[in-house]
């Protein structure tokens, strides 16, 4: 049996809104006995932040960087994993990107997968020659989308470009002279995907170009604000996991706090009622914060809260903090470590960007241990390294996880299944609780 471990990530959120209906599988057959195969994802992005597809992105092994793995092998082995579990277990259905070489083309390999779930990226290599422009054609009329990757100028492979759809600008390589003619000259009829977005300032650049897919880590760097305090709707949120934090816990004054907001009040309630007690009906706040030990209550309030902060804004960011809040906990386990603070740790992780705020203003409002406050800012103590592990593995970065795992005293194997556990665990909870 060979285990695939899929990513919990993105890059971010995609909708930011990933719809999670359907789990991915954690174990299926393979060619070779024991074999471990990994694929990442990266949420690309519409000018609303909401999800539009997910890029999928191979390793062949917890052993290898990414740079063994050469692009022929990781495209075959994506369409392969992809034919064998089914692409909507790794997109959720949501269209998956899936890179191309010539050869991936020419052998018609991308006709063993369903059309409507599948965007054809053609590697910026491809030559276009007849075979390559031929195959792209056949593709078209099956059904297919094609997108262009790391377009550089309008007269780049315009063979190619008479039949693409997408065409995909990387923002670190080209200029803002690069990117503003090719918007001028491209826009009119192709969609225009600006990736390698990093900043809400080039993300917003890029949309008034017309770029209309986003592909980055943009969304988790907040814009830099003047104004220094939340929205008065951020305040009884934010006052609520500050009473969960005190030292001293006040049950009734918490539970008072909850009722002020009834969304939140309904969210716990329902959570609380359908997951964590089974046949035991919760009929009040109080009764049940009672039912829980200070650590659980700071863990659930704090995970409610989180959500209830991002209204409707993205459901990718917030699956994104949930796992990575499951993995870090799960890390905490394994090094012995109390899990309250490594959960909150990966959940606050992402409330910059939920709340378009600097992280250090954020727990202004929060008194949260130093450890955790240290780990927010970056740095490498304990549920800093889980966080930084869980970030390299949700977003593909296969170079940074031996040294990360050597660290932590775990395998890749154990990040891996930490990861996939904790992706079971977000899209149970997120579809069956409520919490969506």
């Amino acid at each position: 049996m060979g285990e695939i471990v899929t990513d919990m990530e993105a890059a971010p959120s995609a909708n930011p809104a990933s719809a999670l209906s359907a789990a991915p599988p954690a174990v299926a057959s393979l060619a070779t006995p024991g074999e471990f195969r990994y694929l990442a994802r990266q949420p690309i992005l519409d000018a609303t932040q909401e999800l539009y597809a997910y890029e999928l992105l191979f390793r062949a092994d917890a052993g290898k960087t990414v740079n063994t793995v050469s692009c022929e092998v990781a495209t075959q082995s994506t369409f392969d994993l992809s034919l064998l579990l089914g692409t909507v277990s790794f997109t959720e259905g949501y269209p998956a990107f899936i890179n191309c070489t010539r050869q991936a083309l020419c052998s018609g390999v991308a006709y063993t997968l369903p059309h409507e779930l599948v965007v054809i990226e053609v590697l910026e290599d491809v030559p276009a020659d007849a075979e390559v422009i031929a195959a792209c054609r056949g593709l078209k009329e099956a059904g297919y989308m094609l997108a262009l990757d790391d377009v550089v100028s309008p007269e780049d492979r315009p063979e190619l470009l008479a039949l693409t759809d997408i065409v995909k600008v990387d923002f670190l390589l080209t200029s803002e002279a690069q990117q503003r003619e090719l918007a001028r000259q491209l826009g009119s009829h192709v969609r225009l995907l600006a990736e390698k977005v990093e900043t809400h300032e080039q993300f917003h650049a890029a949309r008034a170009m017309g770029y209309t897919l986003f592909q980055g880590y943009f969304f988790c760097r907040p814009q830099t604000m003047q104004a220094r305090d939340l929205p008065s709707a951020h305040l009884g949120y934010m006052e609520i996991l500050r009473r969960a934090y005190e030292y001293e816990l006040d049950i009734p004054a918490l539970a008072n706090a909850i009722r002020e907001e009834p969304a939140l009040m309904y969210r716990l309630l329902r959570y609380l009622n359908s997951a964590a007690f089974g046949v035991c009906a919760v009929s009040s706040i109080v009764q049940a914060l009672n039912l829980l030990g200070r650590d659980e209550i700071r863990k659930w309030v704090s995970m409610v809260t989180a959500i209830s902060l991002a209204g409707p804004r993205s459901r990718e960011l917030i699956r994104i903090a949930l796992t990575r809040a499951r993995f870090c906990e799960q890390v905490a386990r394994h090094l012995g470590e109390r899990p309250t603070e490594f959960f909150l740790a990966g959940l606050f992780s992402l409330l910059e960007a939920i709340l378009d705020r600097p992280m250090a203003q954020i727990v202004e409002h929060v008194p949260i241990s130093s450890a955790c406050r240290a780990a927010l800012a970056g740095e490498d103590n304990p549920p800093g390294l889980a966080l930084r592990l869980c970030t390299a593995v949700g977003r593909g970065h296969w170079e940074e996880i031996p040294g990360l795992c050597i660290r932590l005293g775990c395998t890749e194997q154990q990040a891996w299944e930490w990861q996939n556990n904790a992706h079971h665990w977000v899209v149970e909870m997120m579809q069956r609780r409520g919490l969506s």
